[in-house]
């Protein structure tokens, strides 16, 4: 079910809580969880005339759903397909968002009721197979108008009934100051009519509008086109009038005197719905504030969005200038060890050299004795050099 801002219509019946606070039909299971109120679909949980609106829609569409085997279309969270059931034979709630009928599957059971996940346009059910197609606040959320209402025909059998609302264009934004942003075509009352005839000619309309107005009823005596409704316990009751009176106004006479009847509702207003038009500017307001913190908070989480995808990058420029910076030391320490082995090559090979060249000047010097020795010279000499070597040893 989808929501939207609340504007026009006229409601001739009343819904009275019987609290203000919120008491969602049926038992919740344990770890059931609320959806993100987004404003593209009504929760439960939501206050303000938008309650209203959705749960008397669903409340007075109860008793037509007695023994029925019935499809709510674009269920949404699931509140109106499980209180459906309290009277159906069989419901089955459909919706596109598979996160949707997750939360419905988790939130509300019953025995007759299914939630799947399913296109408007394209319903998984047979052709024939239901009785009665619900479908509240879905129409002006697509494009595909008459596709939609040609698979509402496919499924429901031949005396099938359709229940179907609409926002009235003219009326629904009547400052044009609010749009619903989840809205593709909104419709008037021609063009919804024209949208219906094919498919569902025999059309009964009723009006619905969240009004303020003073209200005048007869205790105890209300006729069959004026039915007072509450939500008790999480089920749609007839209550015995609107509200509790604050007046009493009494028309009497002396005892056996007939009394002039006056009507058994009468509601009054200035004519301009002043007192309506006060509480919607109120709501008007209200509503561009939620509004503001839903953009505000797309805003933030697109900004935390962008933050994330920076400091990753930092990040990961970071490991990579930090593999970088393991790279270069490990480069330098192989450059240094490198240097190293150089060095004591060159020490090696220098010390080779060196020993080389002594080795070199012994030999040369070795050669220079054989050479004397081999000479005329040192053949005249070596007998007295012997000799004193001989006379050195003895001493």
């Amino acid at each position: 079910m989808h929501a939207g801002p609340v504007r026009g219509g006229y409601n001739c019946r009343f819904a009275a809580p019987s609290s203000p606070a919120i008491t969602p039909p049926g038992p919740l299971t344990p770890d059931a969880n609320t959806l993100r109120f987004t404003g593209e679909r009504f929760l439960p949980e939501v206050r303000g005339a938008i309650w209203y609106e959705h749960w008397h829609r669903y409340a007075a569409v109860v008793p037509l759903a007695a023994g029925k085997r019935v499809v709510d279309a674009a269920c949404g969270e699931g509140y109106g397909s499980f209180l459906l059931g309290a009277t159906a034979a069989a419901v089955t709630g459909v919706d596109v968002s598979a996160e949707a009928i997750a939360h419905a599957s988790a939130r509300y059971s019953r025995a007759n009721l299914d939630f799947v996940v399913g296109s408007v346009t394209a319903l998984p059910l047979p052709a024939a197979s239901v009785d009665l197609v619900v479908s509240f606040e879905t129409i002006e959320h697509l494009a595909e108008q008459r596709e939609m209402l040609a698979d509402f025909r496919r499924v429901l059998t031949a005396d099938g009934v359709l229940v179907i609302s609409s926002p009235n264009r003219p009326v629904y934004n009547e400052a044009g100051a609010i749009e619903n942003h989840y809205h593709v075509r909104e419709l008037d009352r021609a063009e919804l009519a024209a949208l219906l005839a094919s498919g569902f000619p025999q059309q009964a309309w009723y009006a619905q509008r969240i009004v303020a107005q003073s209200a005048l009823w007869s205790e105890g005596a209300h006729g069959a086109d004026a039915v007072c409704m509450a939500l008790v316990d999480g089920l749609p009751e007839s209550a015995p009038e609107p509200a509790p009176p604050m007046y009493f106004i009494v028309v009497c006479a002396a005892g056996g005197i007939e009394l002039p009847a006056l009507p058994a509702l009468s509601l009054f207003d200035d004519g301009m719905l002043s007192l309506t038009r006060e509480h919607a500017r109120a709501l008007a307001r209200e509503r561009e504030l939620a509004w503001d913190e839903l953009d505000s908070r797309q805003v933030a989480e697109d900004r935390l969005a962008e933050l994330v995808t920076a400091v990753n990058a930092l990040a990961s420029e970071r490991e990579a200038g930090s593999v970088k910076s393991r790279r270069i030391e490990a480069l330098e320490a192989e450059l240094a060890q490198t240097q190293r082995g150089v060095r004591d090559a060159l020490a090696r090979e220098a010390a080779a050299r060196a020993q080389a060249a002594d080795m070199s000047a012994a030999l040369d010097e070795a050669r220079a004795r054989l050479a004397y020795r081999e000479s005329a010279q040192g053949w005249l000499r070596f007998p007295f050099a012997a000799a004193r070597q001989r006379m050195a040893q003895r001493r």
